[in-house]
């Protein structure tokens, strides 16, 4: 042990200098931080490990080598695809539910939702389950039959969701989201050509038209509800609205139109006789829309609406009469009748 005032050897554990008599007592030989830096580099020094590829020192919990990249864990792959597998299976779960949810209300977004989910469920299958082989290290080769078992085998991942702000939101907005889109697609592709009707006809002001979905959710049926009639209507101006609003929609495929008078259903007409209807109209075949329409109503029993006794030309009258003319509201267009 040096003297720390006139740098004499003195003896390890000496109580005072034997050169300038200094006392010795409770010196430290060295900086306390130095012990610790030794000390943490020799803990370093043990749980260094060989890579075994390269053989390379890398520390002994490394996932990659720094000196070749090769992957140590065969673990990391597959918690990396439990992860993975884990979101698109919970993604796809959200997009089969919301589809089948867009599917009463608006057929070509459900659809197009349930394919996402179709399509996030082959990528579910896709993403792989074993570590890949490395040229360095290779694997014991696997039946084809096995590997694609172990490829197709449903886990149960115990991974928690994805981090969302808010999980209730997401529950609680996709039915609201659903509804929404529901109920843009009766606006904007019945209500409006409705709207469109009544109001580049000035005959018709004062006639109120509902057109809906059955119930609001199911497509392939069109409700066409009388609403509300005014005094200036006659029943040729009804029925101007109505074969004006199946030309707007004879493009489009339905399996049936009821139609309506406040809120109750009086007749009923198959899809193809509608859109056929629309077609005569457009091409001004009016013996067809205004003689033979009749016939091709049904009552909501499914029975023919009209006695086949009744003329031809007092068939669209007689329509007419039963749709709505039995209302005392409807008075001034029941009278048109006489």
């Amino acid at each position: 042990m040096h003297c720390p005032e006139c740098h004499a050897l003195n003896e390890a554990g000496a109580a005072a200098c034997t050169n300038c008599g200094l006392l010795l007592l409770n010196i430290i030989p060295k900086r306390r931080s130095e012990d610790l830096a030794v000390k943490r580099r020799r803990a370093a020094d043990l749980d260094d490990v060989n890579c075994r590829f390269c053989g390379g020192t890398i520390a002994a919990k490394a996932i990659r080598c720094k000196h070749c990249s090769e992957v140590l864990d065969d673990d990391f792959y597959r918690e990396r695809a439990q992860r993975l597998r884990s979101r698109v299976n919970y993604a796809s779960w959200v997009a089969y539910l919301f589809g089948l949810g867009a599917l009463l209300l608006f057929r070509p977004v459900g659809i197009v939702s349930i394919a996402a989910g179709l399509l996030l469920s082959i990528v579910y299958y896709a993403i792989p389950v074993e570590p890949p082989s490395s040229p360095r290290n290779p694997k014991e080769k696997v039946s084809f039959a096995k590997m694609l078992r172990r490829q197709f085998t449903f886990e149960r991942v115990a991974i928690p969701l994805p981090a969302l702000r808010n999980k209730k939101l997401v529950f609680v907005g996709t039915p609201l989201l659903a509804a929404l889109i529901g109920y843009s697609a009766n606006v904007l592709l019945l209500q409006q050509p409705v709207n469109d009707v009544l109001r580049e006809n000035s005959a018709l002001r004062g006639m109120k038209v509902s057109a809906h979905y059955q119930y609001w959710v199911v497509p392939g049926v069109v409700v066409y509800d009388l609403e509300e009639l005014g005094f200036r209507q006659t029943p040729i101006d009804v029925h101007t609205a109505f074969l004006e609003f199946a030309k707007k929609l004879k493009a489009k495929r339905y399996s049936r139109v009821d139609l309506s008078y406040r809120g109750t259903t009086k007749f009923s007409i198959d899809g193809a006789s509608f859109t056929r209807l629309g077609e005569e109209y457009a091409k001004r075949n009016f013996d067809y829309v205004l003689y033979s329409f009749p016939r091709l109503l049904r009552s909501s029993d499914g029975t023919p609406s009209l006695d086949p006794a009744v003329p031809d030309r007092d068939a669209l009258l007689e329509f007419h009469r039963r749709w709505y003319g039995q209302d005392q509201l409807t008075r001034t267009v029941r009278n048109a009748f006489n």
